[in-house]
């Protein structure tokens, strides 16, 4: 297990140039979802969906990045969602008892999304899995500062650009994040949809 924080900013920052439209066009998505009154309900799957295409895209790096797979996440509707909430009750009850323990909140369910739309976990599952490897000797703390700088960078460019930023620093921490899911994890051969829910029978 490992923390590279500045190898995959810079590795991250290189993927996104070479479909930068396409990752600017999932921030959009995103925060046009998270405008909505619906954004509580498909953040998570949302997030599990751009975490396919970019896992697709570091398996197969000469093909161009494919925003029709975001679409993928929403077979893990339920368990993207109620991970979701579940996070962010995390998150708030650390952020709530001095806002550090909010950040290792966060860096110890750090690979929740990509474990579930990449090894077919379910929520809890997924969440005990990032608890216990990011948890494993001083790693809880390498993957906290991992988080901290990603939100510094994320603030940093939103700021300075005024809000333009979003646009590099949202891909830049989604991207970053699969490329510590990858060299801790590995990718998974080939990922396995899960099958759509069956149509409803014609009426008798």
């Amino acid at each position: 297990m490992v923390v590279r924080t500045g190898e995959w900013i810079s590795e991250a920052w290189e993927l996104i140039k070479q479909d930068f439209w396409m990752h600017a066009l999932a921030a959009l998505i995103f925060s046009a979802a998270s405008s909505t009154g619906i954004g509580t309900f498909v953040i998570g799957p949302l997030l599990c969906g751009y975490y396919f295409i970019i896992l697709q895209k570091l398996r197969n790096p000469g093909e161009p990045l494919n925003l029709n797979g975001i679409g993928e996440g929403l077979n893990y509707f339920l368990d993207a969602f109620v991970a979701s909430l579940l996070i962010g009750l995390f998150f708030a009850i650390g952020f709530f008892l001095c806002f550090i323990p909010g950040l290792v909140v966060m860096g110890l369910l750090f690979f929740t999304y990509p474990l579930i739309i990449d090894r077919d976990m379910g929520f809890w599952e997924a969440i005990s899995e990032s608890y216990r490897v990011a948890s494993q000797n001083w790693l809880w703390l390498g993957f906290t500062i991992f988080v901290l700088v990603l939100g510094l960078i994320s603030a940093g460019l939103s700021l300075f650009t005024l809000g333009l930023g979003y646009f590099v620093a949202f891909p830049l921490s989604e991207v970053a994040r699969a490329l510590a899911y990858r060299d801790n994890f590995g990718l998974k051969g080939g990922h396995v949809a899960r099958p759509a829910p069956p149509p409803p029978p014609p009426p008798a």
